[in-house]
């Protein structure tokens, strides 16, 4: 029997996510409402928070900030669920084929997240993310 609790949705949404960025695919939406939004908190290199609102706004967004990725990690420290609220807290690790700014093709960027997901009926209806500064590795 499938887990479909908010925490369960929210880390099946995050592995399929993994595999799009290598596969050219967004499949990790259709664990979104068709009017999710997705809210991402200023980091060095965007100063300003930045909002995508509903599933193919943030289809354009995702495969144009991975097209080219070569290969992907996630590694979870935490995820806790009250009720329809999720919180995860993740690294996050990707190599591109082209450079990038800050980061030249080949390269392994590091990021630390923490992510907060609002869940209802069975589908994230937001997600607001928290990202760390860029660690370079390799290249």
């Amino acid at each position: 029997m499938t887990d479909n609790s908010p925490k369960a949705i929210v880390l099946r949404m995050l592995d399929q996510a993994m595999l799009d960025m290598l596969h050219g695919t967004a499949e990790f939406l259709d664990s979104f409402a068709d009017s999710a939004v997705w809210e991402y908190a200023p980091t060095a290199g965007a100063p300003q928070w930045s909002r995508v609102h509903g599933k193919e706004a943030r289809r354009t967004a995702f495969r144009r900030a991975y097209d080219q990725a070569i290969d992907s990690t996630r590694t979870v420290h935490d995820a806790v669920a009250e009720a329809g609220s999720v919180a995860v807290a993740y690294a996050f690790g990707v190599t591109f084929a082209a450079d990038r700014p800050g980061l030249p093709a080949g390269a392994r960027a590091v990021f630390e997240c923490v992510n907060l997901f609002a869940v209802s009926e069975g589908l994230i209806l937001s997600e607001k993310q928290y990202t760390g500064p860029m660690l370079a590795e390799g290249g």
